[in-house]
């Protein structure tokens, strides 16, 4: 996602025009299941996706329209598309989510340039291609998204073309043949709308079940970064530009944060208890211990040269940084763990409220770091001190890059239910419809999601911004943790304990034969 200086120009040229033509201005956590028994009422939000609005302009990085680079136009005749997405962050103030594709509107009716681009996507495509594109934002937990889903597949009724969930609850539906290889739709994933990364790490048996790319934002706004309190770094003695600078030349490593974490924290009301109202150098959960083994160069799961997955994690790569991290996190005199148990109690396990104690403890002024994902960025809008994005310290000071994550539970993938939508004909039309979407959202929706909002809202300065760019063309994907919930793999890098060797030889068989399993499914069904 790396962008010019070409492109941020073209984009305040944008914005020169879109005023003088009056335009508006404009849970990641290991507790993640448990959400699934937690219902509600209100099932699902119904969405027309038909729109006119000429306010946003078009431009695309350096300068390139994208959907320049499209095949001539498809007539669709008229052919619907329906989308079933899950409302990330329904109930959850913390989080802000506003669909992709589609969207909701606020409640007194005003929409965010954001959703205007989306809208203006919408307007180009379904006028082009001669289609119409609607759908539905569900409100229901991902469980019960699921259940609807495979009944959907099963029963043959058809109803959704493509979704946007999370690859973490789907991984029977791989097994059961119940999604699409999307290379089989004949969409071009070598096109820049889509995430080369992405492409080449979620494949299995070279078939591909999950994509993302421009046509999606909320896999962005799950991707782990490290927030910093700038002006509590400086009052106690630190250099902030050091830190920028550290960042963007490669030396910022596990060994200098964790340097700078140990001996921050103190009782900041003298009560001779260590509790979520004192001071903190880091603020986190358990499930970040993967981002530091991650950071190593490591994945729980490799590939061979069949694209057939690996258990890499008994290879020990990452055995040494999984260790220190948990070392750090059991300093509990400078690293406050959100979801400890007394807090769990304390606050609750589903929702957002096991996360309230490090949330508020760093919009409060009370934590120097916070790792969290970008869906967090809205609750801090309004906080007084001002704040920094850094890159998740890498681990081997020798490597030339860093590594990130994009949270499993709660940001969004692309993938297609099999059925009579996505076959032949129609599914050919389903590709071209998804290439569309992607070149015309890069176009559209990527320069006021990311430049604008994200680049020059949320990132309070020049050098947070640059750090972005570096987060995200630094993301790798592990399919250790997309399928962690079938192979048990997850739960060997996020546990508070570091007899990690042994506790992985004692799983190492078990998962081996379920990653077989899979591996054995995926082919039969290629081979139907």
């Amino acid at each position: 996602m790396k962008r010019t200086l070409c492109a941020l120009l073209a984009l305040f040229m944008i914005a020169a025009c879109f005023v003088a033509c009056g335009g508006e201005e404009g849970n990641n956590s290991s507790q993640a299941d448990n959400s699934e028994s937690v219902g509600t009422n209100d099932s699902s939000n119904v969405i027309s996706g038909i729109v006119s609005d000429s306010s946003v302009g078009q431009i695309g990085e350096d300068n390139v329209i994208y959907a320049d680079k499209l095949p001539e136009a498809t007539d669709m005749g008229g052919r619907e598309f329906n989308i079933l997405q899950r409302w990330f962050g329904y109930g959850k103030p913390s989080i802000d989510f506003q669909g992709e594709v589609i969207w909701e509107d606020s409640e007194d009716g005003t929409m965010t340039n954001i959703n205007l681009a989306k809208k203006k996507v919408l307007d180009e495509v379904q006028k082009n291609y001669n289609c119409t594109i609607t759908g539905i934002m569900s409100t229901d937990t991902p469980g019960e998204i699921r259940t609807a889903l495979n009944e959907d597949i099963l029963g043959g009724t058809a109803e959704y073309d493509f979704c946007f969930e999370s690859y973490f609850y789907y991984y029977a539906f791989v097994e059961d043949g119940l999604l699409v290889d999307l290379k089989d739709l004949g969409i071009d994933f070598s096109q820049p709308w889509w995430d080369q990364n992405a492409v080449e790490d979620l494949s299995i048996c070279n078939e591909l079940y999950y994509a993302l790319g421009d046509i999606n934002t909320y896999d962005n706004d799950g991707t782990f970064v490290l927030l910093f309190n700038k002006d509590l770094y400086s009052e106690n003695g630190g250099n902030v530009q050091e830190l920028y600078d550290m960042a963007k030349n490669g030396d910022w490593t596990f060994e200098e944060f964790k340097n700078i974490v140990t001996g921050f924290g103190h009782d900041a009301n003298s009560d001779g208890t260590r509790d979520e109202f004192d001071v903190y150098g880091l603020l986190t959960e358990t499930v970040c211990l993967y981002n530091h083994f991650l950071a190593s160069g490591s994945k729980i799961v490799d590939k061979n040269a069949n694209d057939e997955p690996i258990f890499d994690l008994p290879n020990g790569g990452g055995y040494a940084a999984l260790t220190d991290a948990v070392n750090l996190y059991l300093n509990s005199n400078d690293v406050l763990v959100t979801d400890l148990p007394q807090y769990l109690d304390k606050y609750g396990g589903t929702g957002d409220g096991y996360y309230e104690p490090i949330c508020n403890a760093f919009k409060e002024g009370r934590g120097l770091f916070l790792m969290c994902a970008l869906i967090h960025l809205p609750f801090f809008r309004d906080m007084d001190d001002d704040y920094g994005f850094l890159p998740i310290p890498k681990y081997n000071a020798a490597d030339d890059r860093y590594y990130h994550n994009m949270g499993a539970h709660t940001t969004s993938v692309l993938f297609v239910p099999v059925g009579e939508n996505a076959k032949g004909e129609k599914g050919q039309q389903m590709g071209i419809i998804l290439d569309a979407l992607g070149a015309y959202s890069k176009d559209y929706l990527t320069p006021e999601y990311y430049e604008k909002q994200l680049k020059r809202s949320d990132a309070q300065d020049p050098d947070s911004a640059d750090v972005l760019d570096i987060v995200f063309d630094s993301r790798v994907f592990d399919l250790g943790q997309v399928y962690g919930s079938k192979w048990n793999t997850t739960s060997m890098v996020e546990q508070l304990d570091t007899n990690i060797a042994s506790r992985v030889e004692g799983q190492k068989d078990l998962i081996e034969m379920n990653i077989q399993i899979t591996v054995n499914k995926v082919k039969a069904n290629a081979a139907k």
